[in-house]
């Protein structure tokens, strides 16, 4: 198992302890009010958006490239060159939005940064080295954020088609993290 996977286990392990333990200071007030269904509604925009972003980045790498030799440049990695670690932060700010006090997420974006910018940089430099010229020429693709503009082109908006058939690889972590938030939802309606 990669190291990564094991750090990033470990604190998501951390992290529900934290929520557990400290849930008073970290869930906010359940209120009905106007601004508490806004900051919700955007939470699940984004995590659903997130899982799709996901969904179709691993559908896409999975079909293109069965070796893990080709580049892939089509689909969403036509328009960020880390679709899937693009997914991982909307679906991650998503749960924050839906469940925790929104300083929480400047905690998450700074452990994010420290965890991914340093894994991107070591991708690319394995993929230059891989790929040459043809990786500095994708190089023009943006790095992480796509641009407003790209995602309008209609090409580029068949770059995010879903197949449900790509579904099944990310499905064994959707499922629990759905019942996840929809728990910590039920709870915080009950008893706060």
């Amino acid at each position: 198992m990669k190291k990564r996977i094991k750090v990033q286990g470990f604190l998501i392990f951390l992290a529900v302890l934290a929520l557990i333990v400290f849930y008073k200071y970290l869930l906010p007030v359940s209120q009905n009010s106007i601004s508490r269904i806004t900051v919700d509604g955007i939470g699940v925009m984004l995590f659903l958006s997130g899982y799709s972003l996901r969904i179709i980045a691993r559908g896409y790498k999975a079909e293109l490239n069965p070796d893990g030799k080709t580049l892939i440049t089509q689909g969403p990695y036509a328009l960020t060159r880390n679709p899937m670690y693009l997914g991982t932060l909307m679906i991650s700010l998503g749960i924050i939005l839906l469940l925790l006090k929104w300083w929480t997420g400047l905690i998450f974006l700074a452990v994010y940064s420290i965890i991914y910018i340093p894994e991107i940089k070591k991708e690319e430099a394995r993929l230059s080295g891989a790929f040459g010229d043809k990786f500095k020429d994708y190089c023009k693709v943006p790095r992480f954020f796509p641009c407003l503009k790209s995602l309008l082109q209609p090409d580029n908006q068949s770059s995010l088609e879903f197949k449900f058939g790509w579904l099944k690889e990310e499905i064994s972590s959707f499922i629990p993290v759905l019942f996840f938030v929809l728990g910590v939802k039920i709870w915080e309606f009950h008893h706060l």
